[in-house]
């Protein structure tokens, strides 16, 4: 949760507009008690997670073969 706020909070244009309607999705969910909108968007939240960590270890990949910096 804390890397989805700090994406919010990143000054990129564009770059919120996933986390924005993940966060609108859940919170419809809520209102409207159903579980399988809010599965939908928990399993956006895990999948988002997955490629940030896999963007992660190829720049950090990248780093320790030398190919950036």
């Amino acid at each position: 949760m804390m890397l989805s706020a700090g994406l919010l909070l990143a000054p990129i244009p564009l770059s919120n507009i996933l986390l924005a309607l993940l966060i609108a999705l859940i919170a419809l969910a809520y209102l409207e008690e159903d579980g399988v909108v809010l599965s939908i968007g928990l399993v956006g939240f895990v999948v988002l997670a997955v490629d940030f960590v896999v963007v992660w270890e190829i720049i950090d990949g990248a780093k320790r073969i030398g190919c950036l910096w």
